[in-house]
């Protein structure tokens, strides 16, 4: 019988516990991956939200050794672009070219990597490029990327790019360099059935029983995200084997969610999100709560977005009613406020490093860039705060 984390693996790609999802179209996302990487001159574009699996798709289809992944976030210069996809790809930054004999016309030339060596390399060892994370290059280097990566595809170089759905269409989708070259592939939020087939193939491989109330309470806190799933299934074995329990009940479950949260280190932006902008001396508006007592609109936001049921993402009007629920004063805070506050802390967080970038109010939605995020709120701050 294999061991819990040969079975439960939060952080790599799982082989027991792989779950294959069928798209709208009634094909997997195996299958259209497969198809847009066997379309000459084309740039593969995979979007869908943080923690939904893009990665491991890729990991899957492509195999390990056949992929080259490197983050959008590794790319800060445009002159070292295929620089560092050679070098993450394995090829030696430079090196030395000879050539005659060595008592006759003999040559020695001292090379850099360049942009045709690279792509020789790939094609030669049958190698796919992986751009994760795309968004968090800057605007110019994205667009800088786009132009380099048109020519490209055109010799044969495959390339995946995968980025946050809202966070990639300016540059990506309407991009005229790439216009008629794009396979897109959105990936949609994982169903409740599809998570909690993770649960339910795991549990059985291990010869645990698990009941569907407990399942689906899983469902619910993996906040559509497979990984998350993941860690939470490997802590509740971790637990049952530490106590010695033989039944996943409640209790131990609930556990678990607490114990998933110790790797998360979000304690320096729940306390950067709770400051906000600086109101230059003025008094900020707080509200009485039942549970956390006189709380700001900063806190206020917090505590909404903890609340049940958790989502992805939430659009102005659900996230003040919410709000509304929390406030026990009869005086509400106006609309135009929470949209200022919301406006507000996207600015501090953009002053911070990506690690801070865990929220995202676009278009009158909030958007939960990171669904480890949300899962801390509810389940990492104690039971004051907990869900």
């Amino acid at each position: 019988m294999k061991k819990p984390n040969e079975v439960f693996i939060p952080g790599a790609l799982p082989d027991s516990t792989y779950i294959t999802r069928v798209m709208d179209s009634g094909f997997t996302y195996e299958e259209r991956l497969k198809q847009a990487l066997n379309v000459s001159g084309y740039l593969t574009l995979i979007s869908g939200p943080s923690k939904i699996g893009k990665t491991v798709l890729c990991e899957k289809v492509i195999g390990l050794e056949h992929l080259v992944e490197i983050s959008g976030s590794d790319m800060l210069e445009p002159s070292r672009l295929w620089m560092e996809i050679g070098m993450k790809a394995g090829m030696p930054r430079e090196g030395t070219t000879k050539a005659g004999d060595q008592k006759l016309n003999y040559m020695e030339e001292t090379y850099l990597l360049t942009k045709e060596s690279v792509l020789n390399y790939f094609k030669d060892h049958d190698l796919v490029l992986l751009m994760d994370d795309f968004h968090y290059a800057t605007e110019e280097m994205q667009t800088f990327m786009a132009q380099q990566f048109k020519d490209a595809i055109r010799k044969g170089l495959r390339i995946i790019i995968a980025s946050l759905p809202h966070r990639v269409d300016d540059t990506i989708r309407t991009n005229p360099d790439l216009q008629g070259r794009i396979s897109i592939i959105d990936m949609l939020a994982w169903s409740k059935a599809d998570l909690e087939q993770i649960p339910q193939k795991g549990f059985e491989e291990l010869e645990m029983a698990v009941p569907v109330e407990i399942v689906e309470m899983l469902a619910k806190e993996s906040i559509s995200s497979p990984q998350l799933m993941q860690l939470i299934c490997l802590n509740i074995c971790i637990l049952a084997e530490s106590r010695k329990l033989k039944e996943i009940d409640n209790a131990l479950v609930k556990d678990a969610f607490r114990f998933s949260t110790l790797n998360l280190d979000y304690d320096k932006v729940v306390s950067v999100i709770q400051k906000g902008k600086s109101s230059r001396g003025q008094k900020r508006s707080v509200y009485h709560t039942e549970r956390l007592g006189e709380v700001d609109l900063y806190g206020l936001i917090l505590e909404a977005l903890a609340l049940d049921p958790p989502f992805a993402s939430i659009s102005i009007e659900d996230l003040c009613e919410r709000i509304m629920r929390l406030i026990q004063d009869e005086s509400k805070p106006a609309v135009n406020s929470i949209k200022g506050y919301l406006k507000n802390l996207q600015e501090v967080l953009n002053a911070y490093d990506r690690s801070y970038e865990v929220l995202e109010w676009k278009d009158n939605t909030l958007y939960i860039l990171e669904s480890l995020f949300l899962f801390y709120l509810r389940w990492g701050r104690g039971d004051k705060h907990a869900a």
